[in-house]
């Protein structure tokens, strides 16, 4: 009696290795070896004569990422309807590729990654609910998904003002990890998070902000800084004190008139009100090095933030003292420039 179900996977095993013809299986060969006739139109026309719709949907989740891009490809172009199913199958898909995402830059994506990049931000094929559907299987199951942060991301920011109640807890552990993976130092996961506005969050997000402050990034685009900027909230105040005392004390910075690498920073220090931020925004003035250069504007860029976004005259001191000492052209081009590229802050 047992005899059966053996002979019966033998043949199985047969089957499945004799499913393709020998014309079918140099075909895919040739695209596994990322040969070059796998774009001719020849082969593409001979393709679509001796493969199925169904053969197509089969090796578009081929254990060869070639192979399996390749074909999802087809599908997007022939069967637009079958990729969300083929995409959810091989969302645990890790093995990568390189992917053409301009025609001057390659990206190494995993399949799933890849597939999403064709689907979402090429093709935009997925419906709503799809994409819904998408993005709930990969934030519910975090930790095997990891490979996929990135689409996450976008996710989160397109859809910040409105965060799912069903997503809090989860969310709620990434803000709590002391491990640098997936969200640490990352704006969307933050600014998502903090939309729930629930009062007993307010001491993760606080010390969010404070662990982010080391990270290796730009001065100018710090997630802490930008996001304090936004809310300043007083307990903030002390997390761009640290900053300050951390990233900026004893370097150099570029403050030209076309850029000023404490705008941000600068910008976070008016929207508070006391003497500590009034020592902090001296310090930035009085006793920051600035790369020396006979374009240099920090005084020109430092008055332009007060004169401009210090609207209760709480920093007239400092002002005055750096009124006296701008030079007309640069602050001329500080201010031209400022009027160019500054109108989404007004």
């Amino acid at each position: 009696m047992k005899i059966i179900p053996i002979l019966s996977f033998v043949i199985l095993l047969s089957l499945a290795s004799c499913q393709y013809s020998q014309q079918q299986k140099d075909m895919i060969q040739k695209i596994a070896s990322s040969d070059k006739d796998r774009f001719e139109n020849q082969f593409r026309s001979d393709l679509f004569k001796e493969f199925s719709k169904k053969d197509m949907i089969n090796l578009s989740s081929h254990e060869n990422p070639e192979v399996a891009l390749y074909f999802f490809n087809i599908l997007i172009e022939k069967y637009p309807q079958e990729c969300f199913q083929v995409l959810m199958k091989n969302l645990d898909n890790t093995k990568t590729s390189d992917i053409w995402t301009s025609y001057d830059t390659i990206n190494e994506m995993t399949v799933p990654q890849a597939m999403i990049f064709y689907t979402m931000y090429k093709g935009n094929i997925l419906t709503e609910i799809q994409k819904e559907k998408l993005f709930e299987a990969i934030i519910m199951d975090i930790d095997n998904k990891r490979h996929l942060h990135g689409d996450l991301f976008s996710y989160l920011g397109e859809h910040q003002n409105n965060p799912n109640p069903k997503y809090y807890n989860i969310l709620k552990k990434e803000m709590n990890r002391k491990e640098n993976i997936l969200f640490y130092a990352n704006t969307y996961l933050l600014n998502y998070f903090a939309n729930y506005n629930r009062y007993e969050d307010s001491l993760i997000i606080k010390n969010y902000l404070e662990k982010n402050i080391d990270d290796n990034g730009p001065i100018h685009m710090n997630m802490s800084v930008e996001f304090i900027n936004k809310h300043p909230k007083p307990s903030y105040l002390p997390i761009l004190e640290e900053f300050y005392s951390k990233r900026i004390k004893g370097k150099e910075f570029t403050a030209d008139p076309g850029f000023f690498e404490l705008e941000d920073l600068t910008l976070a220090t008016l929207k508070y009100n006391t003497e500590s931020s009034k020592n902090l925004l001296k310090n930035i003035t009085y006793h920051t090095q600035y790369k020396p250069d006979e374009e240099l504007a920090a005084n020109e860029q430092l008055y332009f933030f007060i004169n401009t976004y210090d609207r209760s005259n709480y920093f007239a001191d400092i002002k005055n003292d750096l009124k006296s000492k701008l030079n007309k052209t640069k602050m001329d081009s500080v201010i031209s420039k400022h009027e160019r590229w500054d109108l989404y802050k007004k």
